[in-house]
């Protein structure tokens, strides 16, 4: 292990760290007596970052300022009898609020009445259950009172009432007995059950296609959720810029009431240029030109490039959403490549079809077929393959962000059986597999993650030594062991016995910490192990390496600066190494 290349790191990471932490806290020069701790942080939170006073006017204006808001929050704590004097002193020159914070009032049983058409039993049960989270003797917190009115309105709308809306909401303070009463109204309005998509304009769409997109039985009660997944499915196209939901006025004859989808077209023709960058993998520039809703199935024609310093490649995407029924794509694909990143040079051609799961869904199958022609060029092993190979990709994604996420977890497992001919004939299963963990801390900026991959390559006919080289095992690089270069961590014995470089198994594992400093600027340490080998038992023989980053939220994913050093440094690895590219490493 070295320790050197650590040591150059540490005090860099962790002055980062100091300076972006002290951006997390605002500073309030106003004092505050008469509470406890943790009731003082939570009002210090919610003053104005101010500078300290430089006269008496200075010190009034602040404490006033200070008591006005502190008032504000107590009542919105319960603290209904709460008074806040604001107090200023000339020697020393400081301003403070006293506060006598008195009994905290607590909630009465609520009342509810619905205004207009009352729901059926079983709507009406649903919307006095959310409201009964208001609990007698509770807190009185205004929060709660928000939160079970919003309760109650989502209750019902996903009981079917998709008009239902808050009315006008009544609540009575009892300074005697110390209680507060909430009465709320809620306009039901009809049940509604869904019928057929329109879509506006009409032109925007085909008919046909149009026919495929409700993911519910006509006449099945409304629920939001059934909305919220049509508006996304058409938006993740990338066809439309817009895509806004409405229940139709009028029923069918059915009784039921259609569904209005209003679409704004995007730009048909789009280019997209960007840019990434590591110590070890080289700079490298992509682009992808798309053509969008040409046959008016909000399908795309994606044509892409890569030009970089160890790989470069041309490739042909189309994809057409919901041919394979609701949720499921059809894509096609085909492309050219070349390269040399790790310790052979590649150049092939492929061509693909599958069937795309829609990433919403969190139980996913993938599936499809692949044919290659791949020629290797200064390695040991077979020099020209020809590979058929079938695929099936399971997904369950339940994280919140796909390039950032902050909680929950995904497993995916792929099995890929082929057959593969040219220098030489072997039929082989490739497998691999991975799981991912994130937990944040209720509204924490902190952040845990972790990861962990496997994967198993067995020749079922054929010898082992023939496999192509790309379907063998390899780590390090910017996805896998960050400090190492890419694809540089395998068996390195095969080398001198004359056989492939890859291995037949991987095993890589991450952690890391995340923090958000600011809502922009964020930090991480991170740790990352990972072995490609041919024998089980050295299969916890990994290499380490170890780092810190930052982050740059661009609004949809962050940008990321990660500087590692290897821990097990061999010859030639490097001392450090810098990767900066857009999402998160896992």
């Amino acid at each position: 292990m070295r320790v050197p290349s650590l040591l150059l790191l540490a005090p860099a990471a962790v002055l980062a760290w100091v300076l972006a932490a002290s951006l997390i806290a605002a500073d309030t020069p106003v004092r505050i007596d008469g509470v406890g701790e943790e009731v003082r942080e939570d009002i210090e939170r919610i003053l104005p970052d101010r500078e300290p006073p430089q006269s008496l006017f200075d010190a009034e204006r602040l404490a006033e300022e200070a008591a006005e808001r502190a008032t504000q929050w107590l009542r919105a704590e319960g603290w209904y009898g709460a008074t806040v004097t604001p107090l200023a002193e000339e020697e020393p020159l400081v301003a403070r609020i006293a506060i006598e914070a008195g009994e905290r009032f607590a909630f009465a049983a609520p009342e509810l009445t619905f205004t207009g058409q009352a729901p059926d039993e079983a709507g009406a049960a649903l919307a006095r259950g959310a409201i009964a989270r208001i609990g007698a003797n509770a807190p009185a917190r205004a929060a709660e009172v928000l939160a079970a009115e919003a309760a109650a309105v989502a209750a019902l709308r996903e009981h079917g009432y998709a008009e239902a809306e808050p009315g006008q909401r009544r609540v009575v303070v009892d300074h005697a007995a110390r209680t507060v009463t909430t009465q709320f109204a809620i306009a039901a309005g009809p049940r509604v059950r869904l019928g057929d998509v329109r879509v506006e304009p009409p032109d925007a769409l085909r008919p046909g296609f149009v026919r495929t997109l409700p993911g519910w039985e006509r006449g099945e009660p409304f629920r939001p959720e059934l909305l919220q997944v049509l508006r996304r499915d058409l938006a993740s196209t990338g066809a439309f810029s817009i895509v806004s939901t409405k229940i139709a006025d009028d029923l069918d004859p059915d009784g039921a009431r259609d569904v209005i989808v209003t679409l704004e077209r995007a730009k048909r023709r789009v280019l997209e240029i960007g840019a990434g960058y590591s110590t070890t993998e080289g700079a490298g520039i992509d682009a992808e030109w798309t053509l969008r809703n040409t046959s008016r199935r909000a399908d795309a024609l994606k044509i892409a490039t890569t030009l970089a310093e160890q790989n470069q490649s041309l490739t042909a995407e189309l994809t057409r959403p919901n041919a394979a029924g609701p949720g499921r794509a059809v894509r096609l694909s085909a492309g050219i490549l070349h390269d040399n990143s790790g310790p052979f040079d590649r150049s092939g051609v492929y061509v693909s079809g599958a069937i795309d799961a829609a990433r919403r869904l969190r139980l996913a199958l993938t599936y499809g077929l692949t044919a290659s022609a791949d020629f290797y060029n200064e390695a040991q092993g077979v020099q020209n393959a020809y590979v058929l190979s079938g695929f099936a990709d399971a997904r369950r994604d339940e994280t919140d962000s796909p390039l950032d996420a902050r909680r929950g977890y995904l497993l995916q497992a792929r099995l890929e059986p082929s057959i593969s001919t040219g220098d030489a004939s072997v039929a082989f299963v490739r497998a691999t597999g991975q799981a991912r963990y994130y937990a944040t801390r209720n509204e924490s900026r902190y952040t845990l993650a972790a990861r962990a991959r496997v994967g198993w390559i067995e020749p079922v006919a054929g010898n082992a030594s023939d496999l192509p080289l790309d379907r063998l095992f390899y780590a390090g690089g910017g996805g896998s062991v960050r400090g190492y270069d890419f694809n540089s961590i395998f068996p390195e014995s095969n080398l001198k016995i004359a056989e492939p470089p890859g291995g037949r198994a991987l095993l890589e594992t991450s952690a890391e910490a995340r923090a958000r400093f600011t809502d922009r600027i964020g930090g991480v340490v991170f740790v990352d192990g990972g072995n490609a080998f041919d024998d089980a038992g050295d299969a916890l023989d990994l290499r380490w390496g170890v780092g810190a980053g930052v982050r740059y939220d661009l609004g949809f994913a962050p940008l990321r600066l990660d500087v590692a050093t290897p821990l097990d440094k061999r010859p030639g690895d490097p001392e450090i190494a810098i990767y900066v590219s857009i999402g998160q490493a896992f």
